[in-house]
């Protein structure tokens, strides 16, 4: 499917774009700016202490109000008016020798333009938050992914085979920010032949080819063990679950921070289904709402059923048009009712084929139970959802339907504040 994307193209500039101000996971940041004043495109409209959201057009922001958001939850957004001159957009910025920088300068230039650490989409964290606790770490490895964990999505691909260059570049300045010990590039055999990359002892890069076919090998417990498998005895390097696991979204994100000063101000998105006429692949504006992507694409050519977000693997269903595209926001997919499934939910006919199917190993029926019914259940057994990797594969072949990848993250999430 990778080959039938030629180029990827800008979207339609948005009249309005919506700002939620939670783009991280548990990151809320406060509005730094007034209802009815003017913004500059790039100009930081809200904050925390670990996070900055900048403005992606510039404009007049209208109001302050809750809205859906891609993840399923409500949340307050900024809504900004577009008119004004674009101080991005359209220009050429020279590019920055990133060599002469200090890692602290580079930690800061994240920072300071809002880089978001996607390598998983449920779980999206600030960057500089993430290297401040791998720098406490001796031996220190970046895993880079170049291809989607979830196997029903191709846009971490798509990036991949069209910044390849802008990815690598991005993880040796990462490199550099937190001294690692080398760099680990997983993508498919394949593509390591068609590329004719090589490893490369004395800068320390590396690289692990897989079946990206294979669901869970895109997850950090498949790289791992891929890599013991196949690596661990030839390679200095060692990987572990504490290491820096990144994504190519990520690693471009840095490189344009960096090398040409730009904050986060839109997302490449690939956009399919067969409702919509054509799969494309857009750079679109931050805040552009699915409805003003539908209206780009030529409306619907078959009754919308269903919109998916980031795969139907590892996604979520999403059941209105005016959901603002976000950080953490890589696929859209649109379906009609005859390819959409029954999304009614049964009850349990403990057939066990979700402890069959967890790469893990846990029993996400139990859970499911001790969330629902109040069963009672072992604390040492209620904590192996912390080992859940939120893969979805429990959901996909759950024949009652029960969500049950879900629950499990609703007990991870209470058990991390119980700690």
């Amino acid at each position: 499917m990778i080959q039938n994307y030629k180029h990827t193209e800008n979207a339609f500039l948005p009249k309005t774009v919506v700002m939620p101000l939670m783009q991280e996971k548990d990151v809320y940041c406060k509005p730094v700016i007034k209802i009815g004043e003017e913004v500059q495109e790039g100009q930081i409209i809200a904050s925390s202490d670990i996070s900055v959201i900048h403005s992606p057009i510039p404009g007049t922001v209208t109001d302050l109000c809750s809205v859906n958001c891609p993840d399923g939850k409500i949340e307050k957004a900024l809504i900004i008016n577009m008119h004004g001159s674009f101080s991005y957009l359209g220009k050429k910025h020279k590019e920055e020798e990133w060599q002469n920088l200090s890692p602290a300068s580079l930690e800061q230039k994240l920072h300071d333009k809002g880089i978001v650490n996607v390598f998983s989409c449920t779980k999206s964290v600030p960057v500089t938050e993430q290297i401040k606790s791998f720098l406490r770490k001796k031996s220190k490895t970046i895993v880079v992914r170049l291809f989607d964990e979830d196997t029903m999505r191709i846009t971490d691909s798509l990036m991949t085979n069209f910044y390849f260059d802008q990815i690598y570049q991005g993880a040796k300045i990462l490199a550099k920010i937190t001294d690692a010990n080398g760099i680990l590039f997983v993508l498919n055999n394949k593509e390591i032949k068609k590329r004719k990359l090589e490893n490369d002892e004395k800068q320390g890069i590396y690289y692990l080819g897989l079946d990206t076919k294979t669901f869970t090998n895109g997850f950090k417990h498949g790289i791992i063990n891929a890599y013991n498998k196949s690596m661990s005895r030839n390679c200095p390097l060692s990987v572990s679950r504490y290491d820096f696991f990144v994504d190519s979204y990520t690693l471009y994100d840095i490189y344009n921070a960096v090398v040409f000063d730009e904050p986060v101000l839109s997302r490449h998105i690939n956009f399919t289904g067969n409702s919509i006429p054509v799969s494309c692949f857009l750079n679109v504006k931050l805040g552009y709402t699915l409805r003003d992507v539908v209206k780009q694409l030529g409306g619907f050519a078959k009754k919308l059923s269903a919109v998916i977000i980031n795969g139907k693997l590892c996604g979520n269903s999403v059941n209105s048009l005016d959901i603002p595209i976000t950080k953490y926001v890589k696929s859209v997919e649109f379906l009609s009712k005859n390819n959409s499934t029954d999304s009614q939910v049964y009850s349990c006919i403990k057939c066990g084929a979700c402890r069959y199917n967890c790469p893990v190993g846990i029993a996400p029926d139990i859970l499911y139970e001790y969330a629902y019914k109040k069963s009672n259940v072992p604390e040492d057994f209620l904590m192996t959802a912390t080992m859940c990797i939120n893969c979805g594969r429990c959901n996909t072949v759950c024949q009652a339907r029960i969500p049950l990848c879900q629950v499990i993250t609703m007990i991870k999430n209470k058990l991390d504040k119980n700690e």
